[in-house]
């Protein structure tokens, strides 16, 4: 991660429960949930706007999920 990821590092966060499933959130209101195998390969599973950031990540940590950092590398889910 570069200088110039900083600013997008602060507005997303991946989420992974067990080894292929992930959940990624953007403050703008977007959650992006998907699988990822050993390959590379990522199949979404569900796409969501009008999320509230900081409760979905909470709610997401009550039931088991990990924070694994901000998923800079699948940002290109969110377009």
């Amino acid at each position: 991660m570069n200088k110039n990821d900083y600013p997008e590092a602060g507005l997303q966060r991946l989420f992974q429960k067990g080894t292929d499933n992930f959940v990624l959130l953007h403050k703008n209101g977007k959650a992006v949930a998907f699988q990822s195998n050993q390959n590379g390969n990522v199949n979404i599973i569900d796409r969501q706007t009008d999320i509230d950031f900081s409760s979905t990540g909470l709610s997401l940590l009550d039931d088991g999920w990990k924070c694994v950092g901000p998923g800079l590398q699948y940002s290109w889910l969110f377009e």
